[in-house]
């Protein structure tokens, strides 16, 4: 080889091989190496759920703790909530016990010291929460008919913040039907829910979300309710359809939202089935389903 070819291949291999470099460089990026697209929209998803944990001695004769130790599970392994309220939380050393297990995703609560009368229980109305959340306001209802005589029945009314956007959220359990149709003592109920937690805050910008156990599942007297609130209900995804275990197709657990606010680009809603080992279990896990909701913005 002479020297004259030898110096061209001397100062063409810089040139090879930057341009194999910037091809190199230059190539797609495989499909499992791109980086998943990330949602640019805010949530905030809540759990609304009547857990049955009545007082010694009633309590006694429900299996409240290995019942706990049931829902503790089924918290522990689902995704997490911004905010979980319960119903029917009367038990003190339950309600311990689920938030030691807890604390740990959730550690903000507010307990239900809520108790109007010597004779009476609590409401059992309890809050746990990923986000600080405050009690803003409460009432207890004036007028309980049968064994709801027993507890401080009411409603709550907190204010919690995610990502810089305040809610406020309502958590209550309305009046039960027994031997007879309550829907009477319902529908004050619902007055006294407007009139205290709703109408005082009815020139705010900040979105109202209201859940629990409304114990109402005909269509049409919710929906008179929900006029006269201002509320408006959605779909259900999802198969399950009801949310009482074992007494037919009823759905008396809901999260609601109020008609004014639009901002909201989605909500979906769904009930939490039990997992397939907890069904067989003679006292369950509860007698009502969680109910979820995502709020999107």
């Amino acid at each position: 080889m002479n020297i004259s070819i030898l110096k061209v291949l001397f100062f063409s291999l810089p040139l090879i091989y930057c341009s194999c470099a910037t091809q190199q460089h230059a190539m797609p990026v495989k499909d499992e190496f791109r980086q998943p697209n990330i949602s640019d929209e805010n949530q905030l998803k809540i759990l609304s759920w009547n857990i049955k944990m009545l007082p010694a001695p009633y309590g006694w004769f429900l299996n409240r703790h290995e019942r706990t130790d049931d829902i503790i599970q089924i918290l522990q392994e689902s995704s997490s909530y911004d905010v979980i309220f319960f119903q029917e939380a009367f038990s003190g050393s339950i309600r311990r016990k689920i938030y030691s297990a807890l604390r740990n995703v959730y550690p903000y609560e507010i307990s239900p010291d809520d108790q109007t009368a010597f004779y009476k229980i609590n409401s059992g109305l309890w809050v746990i929460s990923r986000l600080p959340i405050t009690l803003k306001s409460h009432i207890s209802f004036t007028q309980l008919m049968g064994w709801d005589k027993l507890a401080s029945k009411g409603a709550k009314l907190f204010s919690a913040i995610k990502d810089n956007q305040e809610f406020h959220l309502i958590n209550t359990h309305m009046q039960s039907d027994y031997e007879s149709d309550y829907s009477d003592i319902r529908s004050s109920q619902y007055m006294e829910i407007n009139k205290n937690l709703i109408l005082p805050y009815k020139k705010s910008e900040t979105p109202l979300i209201l859940c629990g156990d409304l114990n109402t599942s005909n269509p049409g007297k919710l929906q008179n309710a929900l006029q006269h609130l201002k509320l408006i209900n959605g779909p259900l995804g999802g198969k399950l359809q009801h949310s009482i275990v074992g007494r037919g197709k009823e759905l008396m657990d809901y999260i609601l939202v109020q008609t004014k606010q639009s901002k909201f680009k989605s909500i979906k809603r769904r009930i939490i089935d039990f997992p397939n080992n907890l069904k067989e279990k003679k006292y369950n896990v509860s007698d009502h389903y969680p109910i979820e909701a995502v709020f999107s913005w």
